[in-house]
Protein backbone atom coordinates (compact mmCIF):
# COMPACT_ATOMS: atom_id res chain seq x y z
CA UNK A 1 0.00 0.00 0.00
CA UNK A 2 1.31 3.43 -0.93
CA UNK A 3 2.19 5.63 2.05
CA UNK A 4 1.12 9.07 0.78
CA UNK A 5 2.22 10.77 3.99
CA UNK A 6 5.76 9.46 3.45
CA UNK A 7 5.73 10.49 -0.21
CA UNK A 8 4.57 13.99 0.70
CA UNK A 9 7.12 14.19 3.49
CA UNK A 10 9.98 13.39 1.08
CA UNK A 11 8.58 15.87 -1.42
CA UNK A 12 8.45 18.62 1.21
CA UNK A 13 11.97 17.80 2.37
CA UNK A 14 13.22 18.38 -1.16
CA UNK A 15 11.68 21.85 -1.00
CA UNK A 16 13.51 22.52 2.32
CA UNK A 17 10.28 23.42 4.06
CA UNK A 18 10.26 24.37 7.72
CA UNK A 19 8.93 21.96 10.34
CA UNK A 20 7.46 22.97 13.68
CA UNK A 21 7.74 20.50 16.56
CA UNK A 22 4.52 19.85 18.43
CA UNK A 23 5.01 19.47 22.18
CA UNK A 24 2.98 17.34 24.64
CA UNK A 25 1.27 20.47 25.96
CA UNK A 26 0.08 21.25 22.41
CA UNK A 27 -1.63 17.87 22.17
CA UNK A 28 -3.10 18.36 25.65
CA UNK A 29 -4.57 21.73 24.71
CA UNK A 30 -5.90 20.41 21.40
CA UNK A 31 -7.54 17.50 23.22
CA UNK A 32 -9.10 19.79 25.83
CA UNK A 33 -10.56 22.20 23.29
CA UNK A 34 -11.73 19.54 20.82
CA UNK A 35 -13.48 17.55 23.56
CA UNK A 36 -16.07 20.35 23.75
CA UNK A 37 -17.67 18.89 20.63
CA UNK A 38 -19.95 15.85 20.80
CA UNK A 39 -19.52 14.48 17.30
CA UNK A 40 -16.40 12.33 16.85
CA UNK A 41 -15.70 13.63 13.34
CA UNK A 42 -16.00 17.22 14.59
CA UNK A 43 -13.65 16.43 17.48
CA UNK A 44 -10.96 15.16 15.13
CA UNK A 45 -11.38 18.09 12.73
CA UNK A 46 -11.06 20.49 15.66
CA UNK A 47 -8.08 18.56 17.06
CA UNK A 48 -6.11 18.85 13.82
CA UNK A 49 -7.00 22.50 13.22
CA UNK A 50 -6.08 23.51 16.77
CA UNK A 51 -2.72 21.78 16.39
CA UNK A 52 -2.20 23.77 13.19
CA UNK A 53 -3.06 27.00 15.01
CA UNK A 54 -0.68 26.18 17.85
CA UNK A 55 2.06 25.41 15.34
CA UNK A 56 1.52 28.74 13.58
CA UNK A 57 1.50 30.57 16.92
CA UNK A 58 4.78 28.93 17.94
CA UNK A 59 6.42 29.57 14.57
CA UNK A 60 5.48 33.26 14.71
CA UNK A 61 6.61 33.58 18.33
CA UNK A 62 10.05 32.18 17.49
CA UNK A 63 10.36 35.05 15.01
CA UNK A 64 9.15 37.72 17.43
CA UNK A 65 5.66 37.96 15.97
CA UNK A 66 2.39 37.39 17.79
CA UNK A 67 -0.84 35.70 16.81
CA UNK A 68 -3.30 38.12 18.37
CA UNK A 69 -6.25 35.70 18.50
CA UNK A 70 -6.94 33.63 21.59
CA UNK A 71 -7.31 30.10 20.23
CA UNK A 72 -9.78 29.06 22.93
CA UNK A 73 -12.04 32.01 22.02
CA UNK A 74 -12.37 31.30 18.29
CA UNK A 75 -15.95 30.63 17.10
CA UNK A 76 -16.76 26.89 17.26
CA UNK A 77 -17.91 26.72 13.63
CA UNK A 78 -14.44 27.81 12.48
CA UNK A 79 -12.84 25.00 14.44
CA UNK A 80 -15.07 22.17 13.21
CA UNK A 81 -15.57 23.43 9.65
CA UNK A 82 -13.50 22.12 6.77
CA UNK A 83 -12.95 25.71 5.65
CA UNK A 84 -9.80 27.74 6.43
CA UNK A 85 -9.60 29.60 9.74
CA UNK A 86 -10.06 33.28 9.02
CA UNK A 87 -9.70 36.04 10.03
CA UNK A 88 -6.60 35.77 12.23
CA UNK A 89 -4.57 38.84 13.16
CA UNK A 90 -0.78 39.18 13.07
CA UNK A 91 0.96 42.57 13.41
CA UNK A 92 -1.92 44.44 11.77
CA UNK A 93 -2.33 41.91 8.96
CA UNK A 94 -5.23 39.55 8.43
CA UNK A 95 -4.12 35.96 7.99
CA UNK A 96 -6.06 32.94 6.72
CA UNK A 97 -4.80 29.53 7.87
CA UNK A 98 -5.36 26.42 5.76
CA UNK A 99 -4.46 23.29 7.65
CA UNK A 100 -4.99 19.55 7.23
CA UNK A 101 -3.41 16.20 8.01
CA UNK A 102 -2.53 15.24 4.46
CA UNK A 103 -2.17 17.94 1.80
CA UNK A 104 -1.62 16.18 -1.49
CA UNK A 105 0.48 17.53 -4.32
CA UNK A 106 -2.52 18.28 -6.52
CA UNK A 107 -3.26 21.41 -4.50
CA UNK A 108 -5.81 23.07 -2.25
CA UNK A 109 -9.07 24.97 -2.51
CA UNK A 110 -9.94 28.35 -1.04
CA UNK A 111 -13.64 29.31 -0.66
CA UNK A 112 -14.80 32.33 -2.59
CA UNK A 113 -15.81 34.22 0.56
CA UNK A 114 -12.23 33.96 1.88
CA UNK A 115 -11.10 35.94 -1.17
CA UNK A 116 -13.90 38.34 -2.05
CA UNK A 117 -15.84 39.00 1.17
CA UNK A 118 -14.56 41.90 3.31
CA UNK A 119 -15.28 40.02 6.54
CA UNK A 120 -13.07 37.05 5.61
CA UNK A 121 -10.55 38.23 2.98
CA UNK A 122 -6.95 38.04 4.22
CA UNK A 123 -3.61 39.64 3.35
CA UNK A 124 -1.89 36.25 3.53
CA UNK A 125 -3.09 32.67 3.06
CA UNK A 126 -0.80 30.26 4.90
CA UNK A 127 -0.78 26.51 4.36
CA UNK A 128 0.29 24.17 7.18
CA UNK A 129 0.21 20.38 7.20
CA UNK A 130 -0.24 18.71 10.58
CA UNK A 131 1.51 15.35 10.98
CA UNK A 132 0.00 13.94 14.16
CA UNK A 133 2.02 10.71 14.21
CA UNK A 134 5.30 12.52 13.59
CA UNK A 135 4.32 15.14 16.21
CA UNK A 136 5.17 18.01 13.91
CA UNK A 137 3.65 20.52 11.51
CA UNK A 138 5.07 21.61 8.16
CA UNK A 139 4.80 25.18 6.90
CA UNK A 140 4.29 24.46 3.22
CA UNK A 141 3.93 27.96 1.84
CA UNK A 142 1.84 31.09 1.50
CA UNK A 143 0.31 33.43 -1.04
CA UNK A 144 -0.61 37.10 -0.79
CA UNK A 145 -4.13 38.27 -1.58
CA UNK A 146 -2.98 40.56 -4.42
CA UNK A 147 -0.89 37.78 -5.98
CA UNK A 148 -3.86 35.43 -5.76
CA UNK A 149 -6.13 37.95 -7.50
CA UNK A 150 -3.53 38.50 -10.25
CA UNK A 151 -3.77 34.80 -11.20
CA UNK A 152 -7.42 35.27 -12.28
CA UNK A 153 -8.34 31.75 -11.16
CA UNK A 154 -11.76 30.31 -11.96
CA UNK A 155 -14.08 28.85 -9.33
CA UNK A 156 -14.89 25.15 -9.48
CA UNK A 157 -18.35 23.58 -9.14
CA UNK A 158 -18.13 23.86 -5.33
CA UNK A 159 -17.63 27.61 -5.50
CA UNK A 160 -13.97 27.33 -4.42
CA UNK A 161 -10.79 28.52 -6.08
CA UNK A 162 -8.37 25.66 -6.79
CA UNK A 163 -4.72 26.47 -6.17
CA UNK A 164 -1.79 24.17 -6.94
CA UNK A 165 1.07 23.96 -4.47
CA UNK A 166 3.45 25.20 -7.16
CA UNK A 167 1.60 28.53 -7.06
CA UNK A 168 2.59 29.07 -3.41
CA UNK A 169 5.68 30.85 -2.18
CA UNK A 170 7.72 28.19 -0.32
CA UNK A 171 10.23 30.66 1.15
CA UNK A 172 8.98 31.36 4.68
CA UNK A 173 11.54 34.14 5.10
CA UNK A 174 9.54 36.16 2.57
CA UNK A 175 6.46 35.77 4.77
CA UNK A 176 8.36 37.05 7.81
CA UNK A 177 9.70 40.05 5.89
CA UNK A 178 6.20 40.91 4.72
CA UNK A 179 4.69 40.59 8.20
CA UNK A 180 7.42 42.66 9.84
CA UNK A 181 8.18 45.40 7.34
CA UNK A 182 5.29 45.72 4.88
CA UNK A 183 2.41 48.12 5.53
CA UNK A 184 -0.95 46.32 5.49
CA UNK A 185 -2.39 48.96 3.15
CA UNK A 186 0.09 47.81 0.49
CA UNK A 187 -2.06 44.72 -0.06
CA UNK A 188 -5.50 45.87 -1.16
CA UNK A 189 -8.41 43.89 0.28
CA UNK A 190 -12.13 44.17 -0.54
CA UNK A 191 -13.33 47.33 1.14
CA UNK A 192 -15.91 47.30 3.88
CA UNK A 193 -18.89 49.53 3.20
CA UNK A 194 -21.18 50.62 6.00
CA UNK A 195 -23.40 47.62 5.23
CA UNK A 196 -20.58 45.09 4.83
CA UNK A 197 -18.68 46.04 7.97
CA UNK A 198 -21.07 43.71 9.80
CA UNK A 199 -22.45 40.45 8.59
CA UNK A 200 -26.23 40.78 8.65
CA UNK A 201 -27.99 37.44 9.07
CA UNK A 202 -31.08 37.48 6.83
CA UNK A 203 -33.77 36.07 9.09
CA UNK A 204 -36.42 36.02 6.39
CA UNK A 205 -34.17 33.71 4.34
CA UNK A 206 -34.62 31.13 7.10
CA UNK A 207 -38.30 30.92 6.18
CA UNK A 208 -37.16 29.82 2.70
CA UNK A 209 -34.89 27.13 4.13
CA UNK A 210 -31.68 29.13 3.55
CA UNK A 211 -29.30 29.04 6.53
CA UNK A 212 -25.69 29.95 7.20
CA UNK A 213 -23.60 27.14 8.66
CA UNK A 214 -23.10 28.86 12.02
CA UNK A 215 -26.80 28.51 12.93
CA UNK A 216 -27.77 24.96 13.83
CA UNK A 217 -31.13 23.20 14.31
CA UNK A 218 -32.15 23.76 17.91
CA UNK A 219 -32.87 20.10 18.56
CA UNK A 220 -29.26 19.24 17.65
CA UNK A 221 -27.62 21.90 19.80
CA UNK A 222 -29.95 22.07 22.79
CA UNK A 223 -30.51 18.46 23.72
CA UNK A 224 -32.29 16.90 26.69
CA UNK A 225 -33.70 20.20 27.91
CA UNK A 226 -37.26 20.36 29.18
CA UNK A 227 -39.59 22.10 26.67
CA UNK A 228 -40.19 25.74 27.63
CA UNK A 229 -43.95 25.33 27.07
CA UNK A 230 -44.09 22.95 30.02
CA UNK A 231 -43.70 25.96 32.31
CA UNK A 232 -47.40 26.62 31.69
CA UNK A 233 -48.34 23.11 32.83
CA UNK A 234 -46.37 22.54 36.01
CA UNK A 235 -49.29 20.74 37.62
CA UNK A 236 -49.07 17.93 35.08
CA UNK A 237 -46.56 15.11 35.20
CA UNK A 238 -44.57 15.46 31.99
CA UNK A 239 -41.48 13.83 30.60
CA UNK A 240 -38.91 15.11 28.12
CA UNK A 241 -41.66 15.04 25.47
CA UNK A 242 -45.03 16.72 25.90
CA UNK A 243 -47.83 14.27 26.61
CA UNK A 244 -51.03 14.29 24.48
CA UNK A 245 -52.94 15.08 27.68
CA UNK A 246 -51.03 18.32 28.15
CA UNK A 247 -51.52 19.41 24.55
CA UNK A 248 -55.21 18.58 24.61
CA UNK A 249 -55.68 20.47 27.91
CA UNK A 250 -54.04 23.54 26.38
CA UNK A 251 -56.34 23.34 23.35
CA UNK A 252 -59.46 22.92 25.51
CA UNK A 253 -58.53 25.86 27.73
CA UNK A 254 -58.00 28.03 24.69
CA UNK A 255 -61.25 27.02 23.02
CA UNK A 256 -63.28 27.86 26.15
CA UNK A 257 -62.15 31.48 25.93
CA UNK A 258 -62.82 31.80 22.19
CA UNK A 259 -66.02 32.12 20.17
CA UNK A 260 -68.02 28.89 19.51
CA UNK A 261 -66.47 26.35 17.19
CA UNK A 262 -67.21 26.44 13.49
CA UNK A 263 -67.54 23.30 11.44
CA UNK A 264 -63.89 23.25 10.41
CA UNK A 265 -62.53 23.16 13.95
CA UNK A 266 -61.43 19.98 15.69
CA UNK A 267 -63.83 18.55 18.27
CA UNK A 268 -61.76 18.56 21.47
CA UNK A 269 -64.38 16.66 23.45
CA UNK A 270 -63.18 13.41 21.92
CA UNK A 271 -61.37 11.13 24.41
CA UNK A 272 -58.45 10.63 22.04
CA UNK A 273 -57.02 12.93 19.39
CA UNK A 274 -54.81 11.78 16.54
CA UNK A 275 -51.54 13.54 15.72
CA UNK A 276 -53.19 14.99 12.63
CA UNK A 277 -56.09 16.39 14.64
CA UNK A 278 -53.72 17.90 17.22
CA UNK A 279 -51.64 19.54 14.51
CA UNK A 280 -54.75 20.84 12.77
CA UNK A 281 -56.14 22.33 15.99
CA UNK A 282 -52.84 24.03 16.83
CA UNK A 283 -52.48 25.51 13.34
CA UNK A 284 -56.09 26.78 13.45
CA UNK A 285 -55.34 28.72 16.62
CA UNK A 286 -52.03 29.99 15.30
CA UNK A 287 -53.66 31.36 12.16
CA UNK A 288 -56.71 32.92 13.84
CA UNK A 289 -55.72 34.29 17.23
CA UNK A 290 -54.53 37.87 17.58
CA UNK A 291 -52.92 37.26 20.95
CA UNK A 292 -49.13 37.27 20.48
CA UNK A 293 -48.35 35.20 23.56
CA UNK A 294 -50.77 32.49 22.47
CA UNK A 295 -49.18 32.35 19.02
CA UNK A 296 -45.76 31.75 20.58
CA UNK A 297 -47.21 29.08 22.88
CA UNK A 298 -48.63 27.31 19.84
CA UNK A 299 -45.28 27.60 18.06
CA UNK A 300 -43.54 26.07 21.10
CA UNK A 301 -46.01 23.17 21.11
CA UNK A 302 -45.50 22.56 17.40
CA UNK A 303 -41.71 22.64 17.82
CA UNK A 304 -41.97 19.82 20.34
CA UNK A 305 -44.49 17.77 18.34
CA UNK A 306 -43.14 18.44 14.84
CA UNK A 307 -40.03 20.71 14.74
CA UNK A 308 -40.21 21.16 10.96
CA UNK A 309 -43.91 22.06 10.80
CA UNK A 310 -44.21 24.90 8.23
CA UNK A 311 -46.76 26.84 10.28
CA UNK A 312 -44.45 27.13 13.30
CA UNK A 313 -41.99 29.54 11.74
CA UNK A 314 -38.29 28.75 11.96
CA UNK A 315 -35.81 28.66 14.83
CA UNK A 316 -32.06 28.19 14.90
CA UNK A 317 -29.39 28.35 17.61
CA UNK A 318 -25.68 29.10 17.85
CA UNK A 319 -23.15 27.96 20.45
CA UNK A 320 -21.50 31.05 21.98
CA UNK A 321 -19.38 29.22 24.54
CA UNK A 322 -15.95 29.63 22.92
CA UNK A 323 -16.71 33.32 22.26
CA UNK A 324 -18.03 34.00 25.75
CA UNK A 325 -15.05 33.18 27.95
CA UNK A 326 -15.80 29.47 27.73
CA UNK A 327 -19.22 29.65 29.43
CA UNK A 328 -21.46 27.09 27.68
CA UNK A 329 -24.49 29.06 26.47
CA UNK A 330 -26.49 29.18 23.24
CA UNK A 331 -28.42 31.98 21.57
CA UNK A 332 -31.66 30.89 19.90
CA UNK A 333 -33.57 33.02 17.39
CA UNK A 334 -37.04 32.21 16.08
CA UNK A 335 -39.02 34.06 13.43
CA UNK A 336 -42.77 33.69 12.96
CA UNK A 337 -44.67 35.42 10.12
CA UNK A 338 -47.53 37.73 11.13
CA UNK A 339 -50.35 39.30 9.11
CA UNK A 340 -49.60 42.43 7.06
CA UNK A 341 -46.03 41.35 6.16
CA UNK A 342 -44.77 41.72 9.72
CA UNK A 343 -42.71 39.20 11.70
CA UNK A 344 -42.63 38.10 15.32
CA UNK A 345 -39.11 37.46 16.61
CA UNK A 346 -38.11 35.51 19.70
CA UNK A 347 -34.60 35.74 21.16
CA UNK A 348 -33.62 33.33 23.92
CA UNK A 349 -30.42 32.30 25.73
CA UNK A 350 -30.02 28.78 27.11
CA UNK A 351 -27.34 27.08 29.20
CA UNK A 352 -25.59 24.21 27.41
CA UNK A 353 -23.91 20.91 28.20
CA UNK A 354 -24.44 19.87 31.83
CA UNK A 355 -25.24 23.37 33.04
CA UNK A 356 -28.76 23.62 34.42
CA UNK A 357 -28.81 27.38 34.92
CA UNK A 358 -27.39 30.41 33.16
CA UNK A 359 -24.50 32.29 34.80
CA UNK A 360 -25.92 34.99 37.06
CA UNK A 361 -25.80 38.50 35.54
CA UNK A 362 -25.45 37.22 31.97
CA UNK A 363 -27.23 39.77 29.79
CA UNK A 364 -29.24 39.60 26.56
CA UNK A 365 -29.29 43.05 24.96
CA UNK A 366 -31.15 44.22 21.86
CA UNK A 367 -29.75 47.10 19.77
CA UNK A 368 -31.23 49.02 16.88
CA UNK A 369 -29.38 49.75 13.63
CA UNK A 370 -27.65 52.76 15.21
CA UNK A 371 -26.48 50.76 18.22
CA UNK A 372 -29.05 52.24 20.60
CA UNK A 373 -30.40 49.90 23.27
CA UNK A 374 -33.87 48.44 22.66
CA UNK A 375 -34.02 46.11 25.67
CA UNK A 376 -31.82 44.43 28.25
CA UNK A 377 -32.61 41.17 30.05
CA UNK A 378 -30.36 40.03 32.90
CA UNK A 379 -30.16 36.43 34.19
CA UNK A 380 -30.85 35.95 37.89
CA UNK A 381 -29.72 33.14 40.13
CA UNK A 382 -31.17 29.83 38.91
CA UNK A 383 -32.59 31.14 35.61
CA UNK A 384 -32.67 28.25 33.14
CA UNK A 385 -33.20 30.68 30.24
CA UNK A 386 -33.85 34.35 29.48
CA UNK A 387 -35.73 35.69 26.48
CA UNK A 388 -37.31 38.66 24.75
CA UNK A 389 -40.03 38.80 22.08
CA UNK A 390 -40.68 41.65 19.66
CA UNK A 391 -42.14 42.51 16.25
CA UNK A 392 -40.07 43.51 13.21
CA UNK A 393 -40.96 44.98 9.82
CA UNK A 394 -39.36 44.40 6.40
CA UNK A 395 -36.12 46.37 6.18
CA UNK A 396 -35.55 46.42 9.94
CA UNK A 397 -32.03 45.76 11.19
CA UNK A 398 -31.17 44.91 14.76
CA UNK A 399 -28.39 43.33 16.80
CA UNK A 400 -28.41 40.97 19.76
CA UNK A 401 -25.64 41.03 22.35
CA UNK A 402 -24.94 38.33 24.89
CA UNK A 403 -22.49 39.52 27.53
CA UNK A 404 -20.99 38.17 30.71
CA UNK A 405 -18.49 40.22 32.70
CA UNK A 406 -15.98 41.56 30.12
CA UNK A 407 -16.89 39.10 27.33
CA UNK A 408 -19.45 40.15 24.72
CA UNK A 409 -20.74 38.49 21.56
CA UNK A 410 -22.83 40.46 19.06
CA UNK A 411 -24.90 39.05 16.19
CA UNK A 412 -26.54 41.23 13.55
CA UNK A 413 -29.86 40.54 11.81
CA UNK A 414 -31.94 41.98 8.99
CA UNK A 415 -35.55 41.45 7.95
CA UNK A 416 -35.05 41.41 4.17
CA UNK A 417 -37.39 43.22 1.78
CA UNK A 418 -38.52 41.06 -1.14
Amino acid sequence: MTDYNQINRLYYQQLHLETIDLEPEDFEQATLLSDRFKNEAQQWQAYVKILGLLALKKWLSDRHLTLDNQIESLPPHQIISSEPICPLQVNGFTVCLLTDENIVNEGIEIPDKMINTPEFAAHFYILIQVSVEEEEAILIGFIRHDQFKNRSLQKNERGNYPLSLTQLNYDSSHLILNLKYLNPVAIKLPEKTSDESKYWEKLTSWLEGIFTETWQPVEELIKNRKPIIQMAFRSYQTTEKLSPKVVKKFLQQFQITEKPRDKTQVDLSQPELSDTEVNKALVQILQTTEDEETRWQIAELLWEINPSHPAAGVRRAIDLGMQLAGDPVALMIAILPKPNQRFAVLSRVYPLQDQRFLPANLKLIGLDEMGESLFEIRARQRDDYIQFKFTADPGDRFSLQVSLNSATVTKHFIISVK
